[in-house]
């Protein structure tokens, strides 16, 4: 097959925009010793994923896809994934990590490679990894999930790890506390048809259709002040387990964890809590409510009702390096005038991650994309968060966390079977 050269360049630039140019600047901010911290236990240090995301471009397109030889063995193995350990005594470690310079050569090398087999890939059109770009879209949407992997990791850095520049912090203050509102009934579709999109990964498919019934959801996520004060309500020994990974002492007082270093709680009290998805379940019950279901968030996101089309997103898209205060945006607010369900933060849901109705693992060289979680331990979140690309703002899109992981960005709002009194 004939590829348009305009078309194979379309490609590369996005590729090298949408993906690597972020990348690049992301690592930036770091000096060369920061590649060797490894801030969350249950991930692998940051000189991973230098490492990770060419590898795993190149493994996906040439050995994946067209059946190329290795680039470099050792690397394409190394880097290859990941990982999600259950406990950090479950974490596997290394006793070394190959140079930086080395990692930096294998980078460049793997994205000539990638490039260079462009128009491969676009030829190979009766193959339905090669069709539409499928699995240009994979790497490229890879890439951009770990960006936002990559900045819950540098919040929990030591302060002046990355020094990012031309960028503010999110919208400071008290926010607005959460109200609740009535949420009619109805059906929501939940997925895509194969076809229906240009690409999507394996959890997005198939098409169901769910019934959802009355309910009411606060208008708003849980504030870093509302938890606080939740920690209150109970003695000093008893706070440890409540408290939340992205908070950090700074004297007597709680600071808020951001990638340029803690945020006094007076500053960041109404931004939204980042907590764990127990520690959310926890909550909701303590205020006499629970987490809304996967189905129950999509139908309370419609911009109108009986419509499957969104209201506007809250923060989204690297326009800030922190969420900002909620209430911030009352232009999301949906026909049932529930607020930031798109953006800000992602939203944990009651509704364990598992495959929809006709699930198949399409994409032969990464079937266990979603397969490997389908474990009961995690759970789906819902939304966006500030650091979510646009790109990923489909309907269609699930992204999921393991119930106890506390460091991803993350937020909750609570939701209840009856009006609250």
């Amino acid at each position: 097959m004939t590829v348009d050269p305009e078309t194979v360049e379309r490609w590369r630039a996005r590729l090298a925009q949408d993906a690597w140019q972020r990348s690049d600047t992301i690592f930036a901010w770091l000096a060369n010793e920061a590649f060797a911290l490894r801030p969350i236990a249950l991930r692998h240090p940051l000189l991973f994923y230098l490492g990770h995301l060419p590898a795993f471009a190149y493994n996906q397109i040439a050995r994946g896809v067209l059946g190329d030889p290795a680039l470099d063995e050792a690397f394409d193995q190394l880097f290859a994934r990941g990982i999600d350990p259950e406990s950090e005594s479950d974490a596997p470690t290394l006793s070394s990590w190959p140079a930086l310079d080395e990692v930096v050569r294998y980078r460049d090398r793997a994205r000539a490679a990638v490039l260079e087999r462009v128009p491969r890939i676009l030829a190979k059109s009766d193959d339905v990894l090669c069709a539409r770009g499928r699995v240009l879209s994979l790497v490229i949407e890879h890439e951009l999930m770990h960006h936002e992997t990559l900045m819950y990791l540098l919040a929990q850095c030591p302060e002046g790890t990355a020094r990012p520049s031309g960028l503010r912090l999110g919208k400071e203050g008290g926010g607005r506390r959460a109200r609740p509102v009535e949420v009619a009934p109805g059906s929501v579709r939940l997925g895509a048809a194969f076809d229906e999109v240009d690409f999507g990964w394996d959890n997005e498919f198939g098409d169901e259709t769910r019934s959802v019934e009355r309910f009411w959801l606060d208008d708003l996520p849980v504030r870093n002040q509302d938890w606080l004060d939740y920690m209150g309500r109970y003695p000093t020994t008893a706070q440890a387990p409540l408290t939340p990974a992205s908070w950090v002492r700074s004297g007597d007082a709680w600071a808020v964890r951001t990638i340029v270093g803690p945020v006094s709680m007076e500053r960041a009290s109404g931004w939204p809590v980042q907590v764990s998805g127990t520690q959310a379940r926890a909550y909701c019950e303590h205020m006499g409510g629970r987490l809304a279901t996967e189905a129950e968030l999509h139908h309370a996101a419609r911009a109108r009702e009986g419509r499957d089309a969104y209201a506007e997103p809250a923060l989204v898209g690297w326009s800030a390096l922190s969420p900002d205060a909620v209430g911030s945006a009352p232009s999301s607010a949906s026909a049932f005038g529930v607020e930031e369900l798109i953006g800000n933060g992602w939203e944990w849901t009651s509704t364990v991650f598992a495959p929809r109705q006709g699930f198949t693992p399409w994409a032969r060289t990464y079937p266990g994309y979603s397969a490997d979680f389908f474990d009961g331990a995690h759970d789906v979140v819902f939304g966006a968060s500030w650091a979510t690309d646009t790109l990923l703002l489909r309907p269609s899109f699930r992204n999921w966390y393991r119930r106890d992981y506390p460091y991803a960005f993350t937020s909750f709002r609570v939701a209840y079977d009856r009006a609250p009194r």
